[in-house]
């Protein structure tokens, strides 16, 4: 029963063991005694309290007496949080070596190769797209060279290799780059014709793959300006234990090294 002028006082018991002690809370008028003694800097919070429903309400509390350095809290130094840098695990670089053959060497030192897992696929393609060609001869003149387009092009073996273009003059030369081999040549419209839909790049993706040496600069030549190149023409090595390419490719040029 409420008593006029005492005020109203209420235990929660939060647990209890065998021989009747308890852990409990004393709420004064409402108000819980523990986290208003927290909140007035006239006590810590103990870390048992961690298991309580008001830890959040004892926390807060005690962070905002710690703030204002008051009672029990008057000596405190807020302890600087040290930044952690996460250490990254270095991981041991794996070799993955694939057999390709080189194509293609720029003046640049950058090359292009082959995949000799998909050179057979490459080799029935072009056996297939000449015989196509071969049976229904492009018409000269019924193809249009835009910039960006696939065709195929006459090689100087006579041969019509997949290509797409790359620029086209206003005088009519056509810059165009051999998507299979890496090399690139300059060549009239006459020597270009549209890729059968059946053997476009959908069917079977470029063929050519472009690299470049890591952390090789190549030296410039003071006298010429230009790239100091040795004046030996580059050829692929077939020795005996070596097998040719399965496609001849197309080479516009040599290039020196």
């Amino acid at each position: 029963h409420e008593i006029p002028g005492i005020p109203q006082v209420e235990v929660e018991v939060e647990s209890m063991d065998k021989a009747g002690n308890f852990i409990g809370w004393l709420h004064i008028e409402g108000v819980n005694l523990s986290v208003a003694l927290v909140e007035q800097a006239l006590s810590r919070v103990h870390f048992t309290a961690e298991r309580s429903p008001y830890c959040k309400a004892l926390l807060a509390a005690q962070d905002a007496a710690k703030q204002r350095k008051e009672k029990v809290w008057s000596h405190y130094e807020e302890t600087p949080v040290e930044e952690v840098v996460p250490v990254l695990e270095e991981k041991e670089r794996t070799a993955n070596y694939k057999p390709v053959f080189v194509t293609e060497i720029t003046d640049d030192l950058h090359f292009y190769v082959q995949d000799v897992e998909t050179g057979a696929q490459l080799e029935k393609l072009m056996e297939n797209m000449r015989a196509e060609v071969g049976a229904h001869p492009p018409v000269e003149g019924s193809f249009v060279p835009r910039r960006g387009d696939f065709c195929i092009a006459k090689f100087v073996d006579g041969e019509w290799y997949r290509a797409r273009v790359e620029k086209v003059e206003s005088g009519g030369k056509v810059h165009i780059f051999y998507i299979d081999y890496g090399n690139k040549e300059t060549l009239p419209p006459s020597r270009l014709a549209p890729l059968p839909p059946a053997f476009s790049p959908r069917v079977l993706p470029p063929q050519a793959t472009e690299y470049t040496f890591a952390f090789i600069q190549v030296p410039q030549d003071v006298s010429t300006g230009g790239l100091r190149l040795c004046p030996h023409t580059w050829a692929p090595t077939v020795g005996p234990d070596l097998r040719p390419p399965p496609c001849v490719p197309p080479m516009a040029r040599r290039p020196t090294l």
